[in-house]
This record gives C-alpha cells, sequence and structure tokens, in this order.
C-alpha cells in the first residue's frame, strides 16, 4: 500500500500532496469500503485552498483580548437565556440524566452555532477532502475523519454530497466532528436517528453525553480570574505559561499561598482538582484558576480561549456555580 510520501510523487491533484486516486486507495484499506464506492464519492469533492488557508489562521491563536469580544456580549446572553427557556422541560431532563450542567450545554451550542442557527455552509466532503490532501501537518487526523464521515452516511442515511457544515468538517448544532459524532451522538428522542440538527432532544444530549464521557464533575466550576496584581510562587509562574499539565488541590494552592486562595470564594471547594493559566486579557496578561472542568472544555476545542469563553457565558446565564470573579 503507498504511504502518503509515495503518492505525493504521483500526480497530485492541482496543489495537492496527495492524489484523488491515492486517497481512494488508502480509504478503501482502512474502512473496508470497495474502491470504487469510494471513487464515486471522492469524485464530487472539489479541492479548496480556502480552507487550508483557514486552517493556518484560526481565531483560537489570536490573544484572549481579540477573542473574547466574538462571544461575550449582550446578545450571546439574551439568546442563550431565550434558549434555555424555551427547552427548560428538555434541560432538566439531560441534565437530571447526565450530569452536566444545562448552562454548559447552552455555551457550547452558543459559541458552536449560535443556538442551531448557524450550521456551517462549506460542504463537509470538500473540507475533508481538501484537509486530507493538502494540509500534511494533520492529514491523517482529518482522512481518519474522511473516512468516518463516509461510513456514517452509510450508517445514519446521511445525504454527503449536500452535508454542509464548517472548513474543518464539523457539522449540526453540535459541530461534531465525524469521529467524535460516531462515538458520542446519542438518539435521545428516540426515533432510530442522531439528528444533530433538527431534534433539540438529540442536539442537548448529544453535547451532555460528550462531557459525561470526559468526566464532567457536576455543579463545580470551571474558571475564576484571579485580581490583576497576583503574584504567585516563581514556579506557579512558570507552571502557568505551560500547557496545563499540573493539577493540584485547591486545599495545596491555600497552604502554598493563602494570600491568594483563601479568598476564593465558594464553590470552590478544598478538594477541588485546580490548576493555574495565564492569559492576555483587555487589562493585560492575567492569571485564572482553572478547574478540571475547564480542560474538559477543552475536550471539545483544545483552546484557553474556547473554555475561557464557553466559561464567561455560563457565568452571564448562571453566575451561582460559574462566576468567573
Amino acid at each position: 500500500m503507498p504511504t502518503f510520501a509515495d503518492a505525493a510523487n504521483k500526480n497530485p491533484d492541482g496543489t495537492q500532496y496527495v492524489s484523488r486516486e491515492a486517497l481512494s486507495t488508502l480509504l478503501a484499506s482502512e474502512i473496508n469500503v470497495p474502491v470504487t464506492e469510494i471513487r464515486a464519492i471522492l469524485k464530487q469533492a472539489t479541492f479548496q485552498p480556502k480552507i487550508v488557508q483557514r486552517m493556518n489562521g484560526q481565531w483560537e491563536a489570536q490573544p484572549y483580548a481579540k477573542y473574547r469580544p466574538l462571544f461575550i456580549k449582550q446578545s450571546m446572553q439574551d439568546k442563550g437565556r431565550a434558549y434555555l427557556h424555551k427547552h427548560q422541560h428538555i434541560f432538566n431532563q439531560i441534565e437530571e440524566k447526565y450530569q452536566v450542567d444545562s448552562v454548559i450545554i447552552a455555551a457550547i451550542l452558543g459559541i458552536e452555532t449560535r443556538f442551531g442557527v448557524a450550521h456551517g455552509t462549506r460542504p463537509v466532503l470538500d473540507s475533508l477532502y481538501t484537509l486530507s490532501t493538502g494540509f500534511p501537518r494533520r492529514a491523517e487526523f482529518f482522512r481518519k475523519q474522511l473516512g468516518a464521515i463516509i461510513e456514517i452516511s452509510r450508517q445514519d442515511k446521511f445525504e454527503l454530497s449536500t452535508l454542509k457544515g464548517s472548513y474543518a468538517g464539523a457539522f449540526g448544532s453540535i459541530q461534531f466532528i465525524p469521529t467524535s459524532f460516531r462515538a458520542y451522538a446519542v438518539d435521545e428522542d428516540g426515533d432510530g436517528i442522531r439528528d444533530v440538527f433538527h431534534s433539540k432532544p438529540d442536539i442537548i444530549a448529544s453535547v451532555a453525553n460528550y462531557f459525561k464521557r470526559h468526566h464532567w464533575q457536576h455543579n463545580r466550576p470551571s474558571a475564576f480570574w484571579l485580581p490583576m496584581e497576583t503574584k504567585l510562587t516563581p514556579e506557579w509562574q512558570q507552571l502557568a505559561k505551560g500547557k496545563l499539565k499540573h493539577w493540584v488541590t485547591l486545599a495545596d494552592l491555600r497552604q502554598s499561598m493563602p494570600e491568594i486562595f483563601n479568598a476564593i470564594p465558594q464553590p470552590w471547594r478544598d478538594s477541588d482538582k485546580v490548576s493555574i493559566i495565564e492569559m492576555e486579557t483587555k487589562q493585560g496578561m492575567r492569571f485564572a484558576l482553572v478547574h478540571y472542568n475547564f480542560k474538559v472544555i477543552m475536550r471539545y476545542n483544545p483552546s484557553f480561549n474556547y473554555a475561557m469563553a464557553v466559561t464567561e457565558i455560563a457565568a452571564m446565564l448562571e453566575r451561582t456555580t460559574f462566576a468567573v470573579d
């Protein structure tokens, strides 16, 4: 079986690194679908160079000072409260069943699709085809997504030729990538279809299931901004600049830096698993105490910006648990 490096030297499509034929052959071997069927599917795909440009300029890479205003605004609060109120019965049932806070689910839906309004306009097939063949850094990942959406289209009766979503191949109100849809989407309304476009029970429960499976802690906080003048120990000043790998209990922080962390209010508890991060805010560089729940949010999108925005939206909707200051 040819490797991607081999395929890159055999008639690549346009500006692509991998030819359509080489991709068809690889996918056929990986997902056990006849190569003739995959060729027919990929024949409908168009390579879109602008998608690669978008991947190289994602908003999540911007400072939080620039990212935050996209989502933390009055319209998000108003629409979030209206969405929670309109579907309160569904949210209540799902929160009780999955033990995931309703305002976190609503915040995810607000960021991802403005509560189901903006699902994305790019053909998912084009996006995944382009990234599988023209984005070498993550080509293998996107090839797996392409294989998964082909399998899903056969099993869940999706019309792949008309399926639209994000430039990264995520789709539906919840913007799951194909492998996440396959693993975590649920048929909550019991109609035999995992409908993440129209069914509110399926949409809300699929997000809840994702968080539950990644060990979300119900009724626990997510993040708390520390005062601008906060002075951490030298060790934590360095750790806060890292990738959120060092975790302790809040009791540990209170013991080492009591003047800072004894002031953290309820619902934070001594037993909470926590860490500290540093982000660039409008006021300058600022530290935040983060609960392990913050890391769970990052499973949805591996970005401090994203997880903090979700937390701040949740705080606009419900401050008892999720107040950030």
